[in-house]
């Protein structure tokens, strides 16, 4: 049982950036620590958010109707499992309880597959919070923030597997994700570190140190070959699509995923990455090795008001209300998203076995 007072002064810690940069490996890495609960990727704050922000007094008869609504995010339906003791403690809480008292509850009761003692630490992954970052330091002003970055070329050659997006919209979008968390990163300097997913691979050590200073997590390079003895909880419990796509969170570090993107992409493909991410991504260490891609301006405007109008659409979205951010969620799946309805029912599938 966790006290409103201990709640509070629990620190909480959002992984951020592109997609496929290694943010589910290195929240997995966290999770393996004792005293840490780091939380597969869901939406379920920005969700439960809409509903309760306006909450004024808690009342300990509502515990089990915030339980589910927070079981309305379709991944914590069906991905999440919870430690017994959730609902009691909601119960315990006294009226002055804030959503983000709740909030952190939900974190701290997620079951893992690692053993937990006293949680001091929370961590939640979302590679889409980067678009969110002002809404989630509203939510807990003392958050803290960190961006893993990639190469872009890697970047895309690890996601174009899993879309049908062609290189220059994937390319377009990890320059503008690193643009919006610069931007966010110079207003709250002290909430904000960065560090490149090549020196997690190549250098675990000085990597770790560094985010020990930042985090106060210690022991991470000790813990990090834990995550190794859940293959077969992982294996069991996920799709064959999510294990594809996440098997690199339960296998050993490994240097040659660090420029496969030169076996993997054409010329023609790197080219066009380049000519978006570059001379951006020379800030961060990564050189062109091939000549530019001149594109024509209405290539890349197309690819800029791609990006703008889902973020624009993300935006609105989670500004609705619950109940119509759920039914509107529903009826974007069933009509518009054939391919997520199918990855949606892999899950549910896997899950009901």
């Amino acid at each position: 049982m966790y006290t409103l007072e201990e709640i509070r002064t629990i620190p909480i810690f959002f992984i951020v950036g592109k997609g496929r940069s290694g943010t589910t490996l290195l929240s997995t890495i966290l999770d393996s620590h004792p005293n840490v609960a780091s939380a597969t990727e869901s939406r379920f704050l920005l969700l439960i958010w809409q509903k309760y922000k306006s909450l004024k007094v808690w009342k300990t008869e509502n515990a089990e109707e915030f339980i589910q609504d927070v079981k309305k995010d379709i991944l914590v339906h069906h991905l999440w499992e919870f430690n017994p003791g959730l609902k009691e403690n909601l119960e315990s809480l006294p009226e002055e309880a804030k959503i983000q008292d709740l909030i952190k509850l939900v974190y701290i009761y997620r079951k893992s597959n690692f053993p937990k003692q006293r949680i001091k630490f929370l961590v939640d992954k979302n590679p889409k919070y980067t678009i969110f970052v002002d809404r989630l330091i509203a939510i807990f002003p003392e958050a803290k923030f960190f961006r893993l970055i990639r190469d872009p070329r890697d970047n895309a050659t690890s996601q174009i597997k899993y879309s049908k997006n062609p290189v220059g919209l994937l390319g377009n979008k990890w320059l503008n994700y690193n643009l919006k968390l610069d931007r966010f990163e110079a207003k709250h300097s002290e909430q904000f570190m960065t560090q490149r997913f090549e020196d997690l691979i190549l250098d675990k050590e000085a990597f770790f140190k560094k985010f020990e200073a930042y985090s106060g997590i210690t022991s991470l390079a000790r813990l990090e070959k834990e995550r190794l003895k859940i293959k077969e909880q992982f294996e069991e419990k996920f799709s064959d699509r999510l294990r594809e796509q996440h098997q690199a969170t339960v296998k050993p570090l490994n240097p040659k995923k660090i420029g496969h993107y030169k076996q993997k992409l054409s010329e023609d493909q790197i080219r066009i990455i380049d000519s978006f991410c570059f001379p951006y991504a020379n800030k961060w260490g990564y050189k062109r090795e091939l000549a530019p891609k001149k594109l024509p301006f209405w290539v890349k405007l197309r690819a800029q008001l791609n990006y703008s109008f889902l973020d624009i659409a993300h935006k609105i979205y989670y500004s609705l209300p619950f109940n119509v951010m759920l039914g509107s969620r529903d009826f974007i799946i069933n009509n518009f998203q054939p391919n997520k309805k199918e990855k949606l029912l892999e899950v549910i599938s896997k899950n009901a076995q």
